[in-house]
């Protein structure tokens, strides 16, 4: 997972730098989960010998910090509505086929490294 994104380069990313709010232990999961994200939508895995292109590597990083981000969100990534005392609220929400995440840039990058059909 190495060849995708290292603990220390997750940690410079805004917001990661806080070890109490984010061990490394966190950041090792986030980027285990986004590596697998990535894989699975793809279809592709890149190894040492064969690694990853920029773009992947981006959208590794980036998946694995809204991951740690939302552990401390208090809206879910995907959530569709927030009701608090002042009422409920709706919100858009990024998803459907071809959309992978609710990051579009995010989502532009797999799609154009995408090697299967995007159903099944």
């Amino acid at each position: 997972m190495e060849q995708y994104a290292t603990v220390a380069e997750l940690r410079r990313l805004d917001g990661l730098g806080e070890l109490d709010l984010f061990p490394d232990e966190t950041l090792a999961e986030a980027r285990a989960f986004a590596v697998e994200a990535v894989e699975d939508y793809t279809g592709g895995a890149w190894t040492t010998q064969a690694p990853p292109p920029v773009a992947i590597r981006w959208a590794v990083r980036t998946i694995a910090r809204q991951w740690c981000v939302d552990l401390h969100s208090r809206i879910p990534d995907r959530a569709t509505a927030v009701t608090t005392e002042f009422g409920q609220t709706t919100l858009a929400q990024a998803g459907g086929p071809w959309r992978p995440t609710s990051l579009p840039e995010v989502n532009a990058v797999l799609n154009r490294w995408r090697s299967r059909a995007p159903f099944g």
